[in-house]
């Protein structure tokens, strides 16, 4: 455990002292293999650092992520983000509060393309305060409900956090994609009871009922990007491609759609496009390499069977450790951002996950799910910072107007503990047999 204390002790004092978590990670990594080898010019720290790193690295399932990444970016800047938002505010145009309700369900559709709540938050949430102020919305409630609205892209598929996971696990993604799709349809269900909440409470504005002329005109504007997240799933359910292969179609979709359809970008714009998503790729690729080696070390040093005898004395039941890990969960989320997180937890609980008897597809959600929350949370809530660029408030007045949305989050994250079957229920209908 001595191996195990320094490596954690270094990795959180670096990040604290302003170093990125990739090359934190790779140095406390650095620094718990000399200790294990006994010298830090000992050829083994650089073999088990290498190796780990290029053994994670090159995973097949991990080409979804710049695959996600890229069309998540061309449907911002290509113009179906504001077609699909077009869409569904005259939907819920007659309804008190429509447009808070159009920012959930926009949100909703965005994240069955993209996967970033960063991307959706700029991106989206961009056009969503803009409507809004338009229609004399308090810019406060807008805020909040923009911010909560961007966490549903990492839970609803196709989610950049799940695949992470998978990697680590071992499991498979399409059954963590379809587990995913009811929880996150609750999460939107919470955020849009609040907003019909809110709007009855401070009379929000609400406008008249659409012609059916502006409905089909709205849709037909859409229905390119509405398809896309059906094409994602129904593909990979029907075995026509895996998910790494959806992620790839979905990347070819929008960049056709984007230029050659719409034709709101030229090819000068996808150059700039690949450009960001291959930056944010290696960034992410980083993360991975060094968090994998940070946790093949704490995993060599014992840790996992040490929390696994030390959470068995406190509780038999799967349940109460779920509830337990959820407050773990909550901490490091405000400290560190998802994938990083998973990375770094997933080989360490795995086995008592396994000792526990806990399906490991519910856990990956529900950890995915308790790790999103830390995006709303200070001190590094990176929707947060998003938002503070993108509307002037300073980050503790997003801490306040975001705060509602933190606690049904928790409050549904705990519903959702007890009743696993709510999260399994699609892949066991669908047949998967990693859902149990």
């Amino acid at each position: 455990m001595m191996i195990a204390t320094v490596t954690l002790v270094a990795a959180l004092l670096l990040i604290c002292l302003g170093m990125p978590v990739g090359f934190a990670a790779g140095v406390a990594s650095m620094l718990g293999a000399a200790w294990l080898f006994g010298d830090i010019l000992d050829p083994r720290v650089a073999t088990l650092i290498a190796r780990t790193s290029l053994d994670k690295i090159s995973d097949f399932l991990l080409l979804a992520i710049p695959f996600f990444l890229f069309a998540g970016r061309l449907m911002n800047t290509g113009g179906i983000t504001e077609r699909l938002f077009a869409f569904v505010a005259v939907l819920v145009r007659p309804v008190r509060g429509g447009l808070g309700h159009a920012n959930v369900l926009a949100s909703m559709f965005f994240a069955g393309m993209s996967g970033s709540a960063t991307a959706d938050a700029v991106g989206l949430g961009q056009i969503e305060l803009k409507a809004m102020e338009a229609e004399g919305y308090d810019k406060r409630f807008s805020v909040g409900v923009t911010a909560a609205s961007a966490l549903l892209s990492p839970i609803i598929p196709p989610s950049i956090v799940l695949v992470a996971f998978a990697v680590q696990a071992q499991v498979s993604v399409a059954a963590l994609f379809f587990a995913a799709v009811v929880p996150g349809l609750l999460m939107a269900a919470c955020f849009m009871g609040w907003v019909a909440y809110s709007a009855a409470r401070y009379g929000f504005p609400k406008g008249s009922m659409p012609t059916l002329g502006e409905v089909w005109t709205a849709f037909r504007g859409s229905i390119l990007a509405l398809m896309t997240p059906a094409i994602i799933l129904v593909g990979i359910y029907a075995g026509i491609f895996t998910p790494t292969e959806a992620a790839a179609v979905a990347a070819l979709y929008a960049l056709v759609i984007t230029t050659t359809v719409y034709r709101e970008i030229g090819w000068a714009r996808v150059v700039v496009e690949l450009r960001g998503t291959l930056m944010d790729t290696a960034v992410i690729m980083l993360i991975i390499a060094f968090t994998s080696t940070l946790g093949v070390m704490l995993i060599r040093s014992g840790v996992p069977g040490e929390l696994a005898a030390f959470l068995g004395s406190i509780t038999s039941s799967p349940s109460v450790l779920m509830l337990l890990l959820l407050v773990l969960w909550l901490l490091v989320g405000c400290f560190m951002a998802q994938t990083p997180a998973i990375l770094i937890l997933t080989p360490i609980l795995m086995p008592i996950v396994q000792k526990f008897g806990i399906n490991p597809i519910y856990f990956g959600v529900i950890m995915a799910l308790a790790l999103t929350i830390g995006l709303l949370t200070p001190p590094v809530g990176m929707v947060l910072y998003a938002l503070v660029r993108v509307t002037g408030f300073s980050f503790a007045d997003l801490v306040k107007v975001s705060f509602p949305y933190v606690i049904m989050l928790v409050a549904l994250t705990v519903v959702l503990i007890l009743f696993p079957d709510i999260t399994l229920f699609l892949p066991r209908l669908l047949g998967y047999s990693d859902a149990g």
